[in-house]
């Protein structure tokens, strides 16, 4: 197999992109070590289109942060200061023709003298727990270990979001199948059928008859058919990329109890994570909720978290406020509890993530058991009515022949 893989020149401290043929991942970064190379990253190979005149500025995106993080913790840990890390990355961007990406806005605001940590809260759609985890890593002089755990922190959020889009996967895929088989009856199978249905029994009825109808009408429309669909898709996709499915989903989970705590499942895990990423490097309690709320999902959260720190402001203890403000259950907030008598937070915060996240692992895997033969049920009744309607006049001609 082919991969690509980014590796760093010690020598010339050059960044350079490799083609490698390889077994796996693992041979190609030790094909690459072998040779005296520092290894970025590394991924398989894939074909790259581009539309004429493209240049790749485009803003850095969500998956833009955790690869620059990975690949300047690999330089800082090759020895290279913050500074030379930077224009290093920038350098490579340059080489892409991307010069305003990620690395090259950061090392514009470093030449004018501003902190890491700084230069990435100006970035746009720079994530809030990555700018605290900077800072702490700056406070310790650790930042090597402040990159470890977002990454860490961002591991688990991907692994979340990956199970929802897994999960999702194979629905999309039966009930496009079901969608395209459907209208192959109606369109090609449905038309003929009706014109040999006429010429030896005359006009049907009933149900045959209303599909018929809607077979001629889907058929003598096409275009329109097509267009509407093409449209539907196309709406559907900017409503999911603006952000409305997600606050319909969001909106629907409220009304129904059971769902709507398996979400807050997944909310709480991030934001256990994120409380134990930054308590672990350093913050107080306080400021870490701040930072937490700004990364919330819902304004549910946000405003619980609001009122957790109000609470602890006024001297309250922080599982109790936690339990009061209903972002801890009982296990949560006796595992904080006992965080407020070691002084363990982070440990404690640790532990109440990967139990919401089990929970939510769980159930996505249960939810996909039961919706994956339900939609199978749906798609096989809707295709298999279609061909009844067809074969019920059938029947009655060979009734008729006897």
């Amino acid at each position: 197999m082919e991969f690509s893989v980014r590796a760093l020149d010690p020598e010339t401290r050059d960044v350079q992109e490799h083609r490698v043929e390889a077994a796996d991942l693992d041979g190609a970064r030790r094909l690459l070590r072998e040779r005296g190379w520092v290894v970025l990253s590394a991924r398989g190979a894939r074909m790259r289109w581009a539309w004429p005149g493209r240049t790749g500025d485009a803003a850095p995106g969500r998956r833009a942060f955790p690869m620059f993080c990975r690949e300047l913790r690999t330089l800082i840990q090759a020895g290279m200061t913050v500074v030379e890390a930077v224009d290093t990355l920038s350098a490579r961007e340059r080489q892409l023709g991307r010069h305003s990406g990620l690395a090259s806005a950061l090392r514009g605001r470093l030449e004018q003298g501003q902190a890491l940590s700084v230069a990435m809260a100006g970035l746009p759609g720079a994530p809030p727990v990555l700018v605290a985890a900077i800072r702490s890593g700056e406070r310790t002089s650790n930042l090597r270990e402040a990159l470890d755990d977002y990454l860490r922190f961002n591991v688990l959020v991907e692994q979340l979001r990956a199970k929802v889009i897994s999960s999702a996967i194979y629905p999309a895929i039966v009930m496009t199948l079901g969608i395209a088989i459907s209208l192959f009856l109606l369109i090609v199978v449905l038309p003929n059928f009706s014109r040999m249905y006429q010429n030896l029994r005359g006009v049907a009825s009933g149900g045959t008859a209303a599909m018929i109808a809607l077979s001629q009408w889907v058929s003598d429309h096409r275009g329109w058919t097509f267009a509407m669909l093409g449209g539907l898709l196309a709406v559907t996709g900017w409503w999911a990329a603006s952000g409305g499915a997600r606050r319909f989903a969001i909106a629907l989970a409220r009304r129904i109890p059971w769902l709507w705590a398996r979400f807050e499942d997944f909310q709480l895990a991030m934001m256990y994570q994120a409380l134990a990423l930054l308590l672990r490097g350093g913050y107080a309690m306080t400021e870490a909720l701040t930072v937490a709320g700004q990364s919330a999902l819902s304004t549910q959260l946000r405003a619980g978290l609001a009122r957790v720190l109000g609470r602890i402001e006024q001297g309250g203890l922080v599982s109790q406020a936690l339990h009061e403000a209903g972002l801890a259950d009982e296990v949560g907030r006796r595992l904080m509890a006992a965080a407020e008598r070691n002084g363990e937070f982070h440990v404690a915060a640790a532990v109440v993530s990967q139990m919401h996240a089990e929970r939510f692992e769980i159930f996505v895997e249960r939810m996909t058991r039961v919706v994956e033969p339900l939609l199978l049920m749906v798609v096989a009744v809707g295709v298999g009515g279609i061909v009844v309607m067809m074969y019920l006049p059938v029947f009655d001609m060979a009734t008729g022949v006897r």
